[in-house]
Parts: structure tokens; sequence; C-alpha cells
């Protein structure tokens, strides 16, 4: 079983006064306004959380590995369209920490620990469906500049990212894996990121369709080198699957809790809810499930804080957290009777929210694509 350090259960019980506090009082109103809650993702920036790395690993992160775990977590068992945006920003900020110039280190970095500048990952097109590599996105150097052209689909923080990681082919490219990352302003000329697609859940974290016409980015917001970034692109992959999970679990937590709360303080017959095995046994099913989601998810985190390759055990995790937050919010809201299925209830959030993650970052069918392989093939 994974166990926390003194400092770990510290930065958890931080983490839970200020989600607490400042995310779920208001989480209700938040959700239904439907727009990123950039004041709250400032706050993060604040208090530090957001200077953390999960697969990406650079000598100056303060959290990584469980830490990031706890942080993602907790986030989103407050309100899990933050953990979901969270999750593409620290992705793209460890990919420039670990690959970027140092002009655009310099730049960005601090503004995005700082939480004044908010990334987006684009990466996925209409036409690839689960297939990464299928990138028609083009990347043309005129002697001075990059100039991008393309259509990037299903990009999450759409319209209140400040700046995007896109995934392009140079023409100089001649594999399916010759990929290129380039950072490229929102605010830059010919790039259009207004057309948002409306979701059930997760409304407070955009996502919509982002297009580049003859967009002229400088030279220095190359990421990496140019066609040699498909291993950058796979672990990235790999820590947004790993992310999903912590996401999965920390929505999982809050139902959980509002369902033992509200069976404690409501009664039938003159006994509270709890007392029924039929309501008390069920909690019990959900806070299973939840431990081992968290054990797994933990275990993960020590593999690739120690180095270790995890794509196998990432995948899995993924598929068995994201199903079980599915799982777990449909028992929340059938304990919480009609409450738990009104609009702008807790549970009733947490039920919308839940579904979309099995398919973000990777879909439980892609999730046991990646198992499988591993299982039957030999490592490349």
């Amino acid at each position: 079983m994974a166990l926390l350090t003194n400092e770990q259960e510290q930065l958890r019980g931080n983490l839970r006064e200020f989600v607490d506090k400042e995310i779920l009082p208001n989480a209700a109103a938040v959700d239904e306004s439907k727009v990123f809650p950039r004041n709250i993702f400032h706050r993060l920036g604040e208090l530090g959380y957001l200077n953390l790395s999960f697969a990406f690993q650079h000598p100056n992160t303060r959290y990584t590995g469980t830490e990031g775990a706890i942080i993602i977590e907790e986030i989103s068992r407050g309100l899990p369209s933050l953990g979901l945006s969270v999750s593409p920003h620290v992705q793209c900020m460890n990919l420039i920490a670990i690959a970027g110039q140092q002009t655009l280190q310099e730049r960005l970095l601090r503004r995005c620990m700082s939480g004044e500048h908010l990334l987006g990952y684009a990466l996925s097109e209409t036409n690839s469906g689960s297939n990464a590599l299928n990138i028609n996105t083009a990347a043309v150097f005129d002697g001075e500049n990059w100039i991008l052209s393309g259509e990037k689909s299903w990009i999450t923080n759409l319209g209140a990212a400040d700046g995007y990681v896109v995934a392009a082919r140079s023409i100089t490219s001649q594999r399916s894996r010759d990929i290129s990352l380039f950072y490229i302003d929102a605010d830059t000329p010919g790039l259009s990121d207004d057309d948002r697609k409306e979701l059930v859940g997760l409304n407070n974290s955009p996502l919509g369709t982002l297009r580049m016409k003859n967009c002229v980015v400088p030279a220095d917001c190359l990421i990496g080198r140019e066609n040699e970034d498909y291993g950058l692109m796979k672990i990235g992959l790999d820590e947004g699957r790993y992310n999903m999970a912590a996401v999965a679990l920390g929505l999982a937590e809050g139902a959980l809790e509002t369902a033992v709360e509200t069976t404690k303080n409501s009664s039938i017959y003159g006994r509270s809810l709890y007392t029924y095995q039929g309501v008390s046994f069920r909690a019990a099913s959900m806070y299973e499930k939840v431990f081992v989601a968290r054990n797994s998810l933990y275990t993960v985190a020590e593999m690739l804080a120690s180095g270790r390759k995890a794509s196998m055990e990432i995948a899995a995790t993924k598929l068995f957290t994201t199903e079980m937050a599915c799982e777990v919010a449909k028992d929340a809201a059938q304990l919480c009777g009609a409450y738990g299925y009104a609009r702008s209830s807790p549970t009733e959030r947490y039920l919308r929210d839940a579904q979309a993650l099995t398919i973000s970052e990777g879909s439980s069918e892609v999730c046991k694509v990646v198992i499988s392989n591993k299982l039957f093939r030999s490592e490349e």
C-alpha cells in the first residue's frame, strides 16, 4: 500500500482546507457559469500548487510524483473541470521546461507557475480519432520564423488559454513519427480559438476547435528539435492519462463524501439512512473502489518519480479509475435520492463530469489497446 510521508499528509491537509473554503462553497455557481475560473486558477499559482510535474521530471519542480497526484486529486474533489484544465497546462509547461529554448522558458515559465498564463495542448485533429500520429497541421520555416497552418480538434482550455503547444509536421517530415512541437500565443494573427463545443459536463473546462492560418511563430518557439518530438509527445500522452486518473479519483472522493454526509444527516422511520445496510454497504463498496484506485495512482506516481517506464500501468490505472469514478458518482446520486439528481447538487455535477473522463486523454478502449499491446507484443 502506498503510504504518505508527513510532508505529503501536510500538503493534502493544506489543499483540502483550500478546496473546502475557496472552491466547494462556490462550485455550483461556477459550474453554472460555464466559464473557466481564472481567479481560482490564479490562486493555485499564488499558493505554489502549479509548480508540479509528473512524467517530465526537471530539477526546479517543487512537486513531483505523489505530491502532484495529490494536487490534481484535491482540486478535482472540489471542481473536476478545473482539475481537467490544469492537466494540459502542466503538460505544456513541463514540455517547455524540459525541451524549450531558454528565451521561451524565461518568457513563459514563471507566469505559468504563478497562474498568470494558462496553456492548452493542441494535439488531436478532426480525422485522427485515437491515432495521435495522424497530424496534418503544417509547419514551414521561412528562414526566420515558422509558419503554422492547420486545425486542431477537442482542445482543452480553448479560448481561455493564453497560448498553446501545437503538434505539427514540417515539410522535411518523412516518417509518421516525425513530429515537431511549437508554442504559439493565443493572440497570434491568423489563430482562431472561439469555436467552443458544449458538453454535458465539465462546464468550466472549455473545449473545441483551434484553427491556424499562416500563423507566424518565432524560431525560438520550436520545442525540442524539428521532427524529433515523438518521444516527448509519447511521454505527454502518458502524463495526460495519469492526470485524468487523478481527476477521476478526486471526483470519486468528492462524490463519496457527499453521499456519506447526506445519508448521515437524513432519516426515515426514525433512523438515519446510513444505519440501513442497503445504504451503508453501498457506501462501503464505493470506498473500496476509491481505496484501490488511490493506491494504484500513488504506486504509478512512485514509478514515474523513479524514472521507470510505466505506459501499461498508467493505462491500467486510467482505465480503472475513470470507470470507477462513473460507478461511484452513480451510486452517490442514488444514495442521495431526488436531491442527488437535482440540478446544481454536488452529486448531479459529479455524475455529469465523470463520463467524459473515460474518453479524455485516451478512451477506455484505447487504454485496453495499450495494455494488450504490452502484454502480447515485445517492447519497441
